[in-house]
């Protein structure tokens, strides 16, 4: 549009040059027949003077001769300096005429071109009705140079484009074809820049419903496509206290029509309305939606779409509920569903010896900073007073803070930077990011304050202090799920060693960077326009192998320099965040499995069933027990196939076919059965040796049924193996000066 604008004004330039050349030469030509009729008269006198004066000459005597002689000698002496002055009015008209011309169409060409090359782009989407827009305005004039530069490009790739429209062989899909070259020129920066279709976003703004998650027995998530992913991922990145199954396992002995059962129910949306995990749907405004088995029930993304509509309008549901009798009917508001950002803070040991919170972030939301602010406050109120040497009044202090960071993928930085202020004094630097374009300037953090010109709100009140930590002494946790705005947290932790960061694995995620959404006429640009950098000055996004397609965005730094945080410590930069002290926690891949194929909720939904009115407290050796028959039984009914955990490639399924086909067939699959046994045989070994892992997972299932995501957060990190590690390091002084290198100074 950019490269049109400025052709269009440069040829109008020229048509105007054309023109008023034109117009100077007709004006030159309209002078012209008045002189040349001047010029002409002139010429006549001239021609009757000479005959007069040669008629004369000749009929006079020599002398009268000799004096005509003369005079007509001196009168074309005369007549010399004339012949030029004849043709100057013709030659001054014209000249005069064409400078004027060529001078006024010189200075407007050179003003409409410097009009195009100052043209932005942003007027004309913000003229859309995009009062919104957060299109760059250029911050400086772009040499002619490089507008040729950008110009070539373009209008080669227009010539292609209309090349292939007018000859090639087959018709052609301009619009997707435009939107693939457009991604795959966003391919070469980083991962995180991408182009959003009108389809994308529609799907995504309009995204509201009733707050739960249901899927159907016997059908995968991961051959379930929904707003362009697998069901699968999408459950994945759905923050739970369980781990959400990918599929639920088939019931192939049931003799009821089968339903759509609810796996996940938020609190504040379908819990507070009556769903519960375990429920099963029957309709949805008295559609049907059951079935006589999965085939002849409708799709997930169709029962989705019914439950989906405009936030504020109820949903009628109806459902059943093992163990109780009868249909039950419900009414659900929708509304756009928002997670929490912190949906658990509790106390994880309390005396006088010295009280220990716990707080879980799960994201930067726009309430982030205001939630922690509450969380804290709650955790001091609940921590034994104790009387401060320098005070004469009792103080509320923690001893300890376990900061829960684990698959936190980000948010809003400015809300990260709130969080920050509440552990430093103010006008603490937290750190910077930089960026190459127009998009934000470079910009420094500090505590206790924010850059009202970069906030959305324009009115932010000041963060004051809250956590001392000289005095609390404060661990998070981390993961490779600790992303963006999380990661530039806890560097400002680790930067100013201001607590450790313990990890389950030995680096974040690495993905420092920061993303606006630009609106275009069709679709938006998720552009990445800045980078974080924590008080050290290291970066916090991870540098890219450079044969790969994705790099980082700005390659020319040095990732293996050195970086040193407040006590001396060394730190490496463009590698995340790297933990202080990983501690990898026992895992079960039987526990996994049991997760991943609805194993622990198929049972947790038959024991509910059985116990309707009881109230678990902890899953005992009785209820254990129970659960391993329930695994062995799916296991030879075929619902439950445990081998597959090591056989994600089906290898023993390829085996299989070729074993029936082969002249030993019956060998062949001999062979195979006892490999199959062997496999569940050492996986059902894990029932006794990572025990503790599938109790709290089985303990969690049950209990979901009755309690609130909350509750369970909570219960369950007071279980957890990181956490459990995180309060050691606590209650060890020396172990915690030595990690942060507390002596050196």
């Amino acid at each position: 549009m950019l490269l049109k604008r400025r052709c269009l004004l440069i040829a109008f330039s020229a048509l105007l040059n054309s023109s008023l050349h034109c117009v100077s030469s007709a004006f030159g030509l309209a002078l012209l027949p008045g002189t040349l009729r001047q010029h002409s008269s002139f010429h006549r006198q001239s021609r009757s003077r000479r005959q007069y004066i040669v008629l004369h000459s000749s009929n006079s005597g020599n002398e009268s001769s000799d004096e005509g002689a003369s005079v007509s000698k001196d009168e074309d002496s005369d007549n010399e300096p004339n012949r030029f002055g004849r043709y100057w009015p013709i030659f001054k008209t014209a000249s005069i005429a064409f400078v004027a011309g060529s001078l006024s169409a010189f200075i407007l060409s050179i003003i409409l071109f410097h009009q195009s090359l100052d043209y932005n782009p942003a007027s004309t989407y913000q003229s859309a009705d995009m009062s919104k827009s957060l299109l760059p305005t250029p911050t400086r004039t772009k040499s002619l140079s490089e507008s040729s530069q950008m110009q070539q490009p373009v209008t080669l790739y227009r010539l292609i484009i209309d090349i292939l429209k007018s000859s090639y062989v087959d018709e052609i899909n301009t619009e997707e074809m435009v939107q693939t070259s457009v991604e795959s020129m966003l391919s070469t920066l980083d991962p995180y820049t991408e182009y959003l279709s009108p389809k994308e976003l529609a799907k995504r703004k309009n995204l509201v419903g009733i707050g739960a998650f249901v899927m159907k027995s016997g059908v995968s998530s991961d051959s379930v496509t929904l707003d362009g992913m697998s069901a699968s991922k999408l459950i994945s990145g759905i923050p739970s206290a369980i781990k959400l199954p990918t599929q639920l396992l088939e019931d192939k002995d049931a003799t009821q029509k089968q339903a759509f059962k609810v796996v996940l129910s938020l609190e504040g949306y379908a819990y507070d309305a009556g769903l519960r995990v375990g429920d099963e749907l029957i309709s949805i405004n008295g559609q049907s939606i059951t079935g006589d088995d999965a085939s002849t029930m409708p799709s997930l993304e169709e029962v989705r779409e019914l439950l989906l509509g405009i936030p504020g309008t109820t949903v009628e549901v109806q459902f059943t509920r093992p163990g109780v009798d009868g249909l039950q009917t419900i009414n659900i508001k929708r509304g756009v569903v928002q997670f929490p950002s912190v949906p658990c803070a509790t106390m994880l040991q309390q005396s006088k010896d010295g009280s220990i919170g716990y707080i879980r972030l799960r994201r930067f939301g726009a309430d982030a900073g205001e939630s922690m602010k509450a969380a804290i406050q709650s955790l001091q109120s609940k921590a034994p007073q104790e009387v401060s040497p320098t005070r004469t009044q009792q103080d509320n202090t923690l001893a300890g803070l376990v900061l829960d960071l684990r698959d936190n993928t980000g948010g809003e930085l400015f809300e990260a930077i709130k969080v920050a202020s509440l552990f430093v004094p103010d006008n603490t630097y937290l750190g910077s990011s930089k960026g190459e374009g127009s998009m934000m300037p470079n910009q420094s953090y500090y505590s206790g304050k924010l850059d009202l010109a970069q906030a959305d709100d324009p009115v932010q009140e000041p963060t004051q202090q809250m956590i001392d930590p000289d005095k609390t002494h404060v661990v998070i946790l981390t993961n490779k799920q600790t992303a963006s705005a999380s990661e530039f947290l806890a560097g400002v932790f680790q930067d100013l060693d201001l607590g450790v960061i313990v990890g389950n694995d030995k680096e974040t995620l690495g993905k420092g960077v920061g993303q606006r959404e630009l609106p275009l006429p069709t679709g938006a640009l998720k552009l990445t326009y800045h980078e974080f950098y924590t008080p050290s000055g290291r970066c916090v996004q991870r540098q890219y192998d450079q044969n790969k397609s994705k790099q980082s965005p700005r390659r020319h730094t040095n990732s293996d320099e050195v970086f040193y945080t407040t006590n001396g410590r060394k730190l490496g930069d463009r590698r995340g965040i790297q933990a202080d002290r990983r501690f990898k926690p026992s895992r079960s891949d039987l526990s996994e499995l049991l997760s991943s194929s609805g194993a622990y909720y198929k049972y947790a939904s038959q024991w509910s069933a059985k116990h309707p009115s009881a109230k678990l407290t902890d899953v005992d050796e009785a209820i254990y027990k129970d659960f391993r028959s329930f695994v062995l039984k799916e296991q030879q009914k075929g619902n439950l196939k445990l081998e597959e955990i090591f056989d994600d490639k089906h290898i023993l399924q390829q085996m299989e076919i070729i074993s029936k086909s082969s002249n030993d067939r019956d060998l062949s699959l001999q062979s195979l059965v006892k490999i199959r046994e062997e496999i569940v045989k050492d996986l059902l070994t894990d029932f006794d040796l990572s025990k503790d892992i599938i109790k709290r997972e089985l303990e969690l299932n049950l209990l979901t049924r009755d309690l609130p995501d909350r509750v369970l957060i909570e219960r369950g990190a007071k279980s957890d193996a990181l956490v459990k590690e995180a309060v050691k390091i606590l209650l060890d002084n020396n172990s915690y000066d030595t990690i942060l290198n507390k002596n050196a100074t």
